[in-house]
């Protein structure tokens, strides 16, 4: 009798609790809802489509005919993603259960990783985590930046393909079991274009000053440091004055005119976030600031941003830099608002007359603050976000120069279940 009446007990309890849980994540669920809609609905006032439409309407036709598949696939993967957050990710105390399953693999040295799976991480050194990326077809790729090319050059526009590099280096071991092919995607890709398109593989600069690569990214996420962002900048820069008499202030971006703000153990990647702190260790999160006076005319149209400020008060999203928010936020956004559609700088305290467009990945939100430093105008576009015409863009601001910096990851095929495709769309 006594053991029925704790059985009823016991059985009572984990039902409140089971209640308890689920009246706390349908809550979790409303206040999320609410928050994205009223989000979504300032970014819906901005319509790029509108404001930079084709010419004709054909090519948005034949585009929207060619991707239906793409976007089919994209919107299941979606709602996977969200049947997976509802039953997880808002389940009170999802993240503690995570690090104790990641605590077990630990104790067991389980660290192997699918080699089919995309989203998988893999342990390459000491507390530095990476996805495998498999062999693609990067032909699909280079036509279209041969295409790019021969539109820009038609209207007197110099093109620079900037390739970024992939957190794995050439020589890095990874696994007798596994192998990774960014860095033969990104030989392949280079080798279509070369002789017809001017680039520049980072790769190469990486190795001729003799830099480790790994030191150069984030241990915890897949994207390179705010140093390593700068340091490119400096390369490409430089590269630009000397092939194309830019007249960039190159020493606006020397490295002693910068003073870092260090935020310590605030950063925790995509990696580590998708580890969980039972593996990972946060960072350090650097901020990066020029010593100089300075002043920008900066515009995000889907942030609602238009104003005239220093550096500091334009270019760095400081409400990303949270203590202690390791898996609800990407501090790394915190440069340039992270992924925008549409960015347009003007330096009113340079005067080289030039204009320079950047088509970019998430890489480059470490690269496009330092170069708008030392260029009197400088636009933004991420393909993946922006819905309008980008030849209509060009043609309307007319820039002597587009740059774009891809990383070596984002050489994906437009069958992937995810947005990559658009970055290689310069319709």
């Amino acid at each position: 009798m006594k053991s029925n009446k704790i059985e009823i007990i016991g059985g009572f309890i984990i039902v409140c609790c089971l209640i308890f849980m689920m009246l706390y994540t349908g809550i979790s669920l409303v206040l999320k809802y609410y928050d994205k809609k009223v989000n979504s609905e300032s970014l819906s006032s901005v319509k790029f489509k509108e404001l930079y439409p084709n010419e004709d309407g054909i090519i948005s036709q034949n585009k929207e005919k060619k991707n239906i598949m793409q976007k089919y696939k994209v919107l299941v993967a979606k709602i996977e993603g969200k049947v997976q957050d509802i039953t997880s990710k808002n389940l009170l105390g999802y993240e503690k259960f995570v690090e104790a399953s990641y605590v077990y693999d630990h104790t067991i040295l389980y660290k192997l990783a699918s080699n089919t799976d995309a989203k998988a991480r893999v342990e390459i050194a000491d507390g530095n985590y990476t996805t495998i990326v498999p062999k693609r077809d990067v032909k699909e790729f280079a036509d279209a930046i041969l295409n790019f090319n021969k539109f820009l050059t038609e209207l007197d526009i110099d093109l620079l393909y900037v390739q970024a590099p992939y957190k794995i280096s050439e020589t890095q071991e990874i696994s007798s079991i596994y192998k990774d092919y960014s860095n033969a995607n990104m030989d392949d890709f280079l080798s279509l274009i070369t002789g017809k398109v001017d680039y520049i593989d980072i790769r190469e600069l990486i190795k001729k000053n003799n830099l480790n690569h790994l030191d150069l990214f984030y241990k915890t996420d897949h994207h390179w440091l705010p140093e390593t962002g700068l340091w490119a900048t400096q390369e490409v820069s430089k590269y630009i004055n000397d092939n194309y008499e830019y007249g960039l202030q190159e020493e606006n971006i020397d490295t002693d005119n910068f003073k870092t703000n260090v935020y310590e153990r605030y950063f925790l990647g995509s990696h580590g976030r998708f580890v969980s702190l039972s593996n990972a260790e946060p960072e350090n999160l650097n901020i990066i600031l020029p010593k100089y006076d300075t002043k920008l005319s900066v515009k995000i149209p889907d942030k609602g941003i238009d104003k005239t400020d220093t550096f500091e008060n334009t270019l760095i999203d400081w409400s990303k830099i949270e203590e202690g928010k390791y898996y609800n936020t990407s501090q790394y956004a915190a440069y340039a608002y992270g992924d925008r559609p549409l960015i347009e700088i003007h330096n009113e305290l340079v005067c080289n007359g030039k204009k320079i467009l950047v088509l970019k990945d998430s890489f480059a939100e470490v690269f496009t603050p330092f170069l708008a430093l030392e260029n009197e105008y400088v636009s933004v576009i991420d393909l993946r976000y922006f819905d309008g015409s980008l030849k209509t863009y060009i043609k309307n601001y007319n820039p002597d120069m587009v740059i774009v910096i891809y990383n070596g990851n984002s050489l994906k095929n437009s069958k992937d279940e995810d947005d990559s495709a658009g970055l290689w769309n310069f319709e």
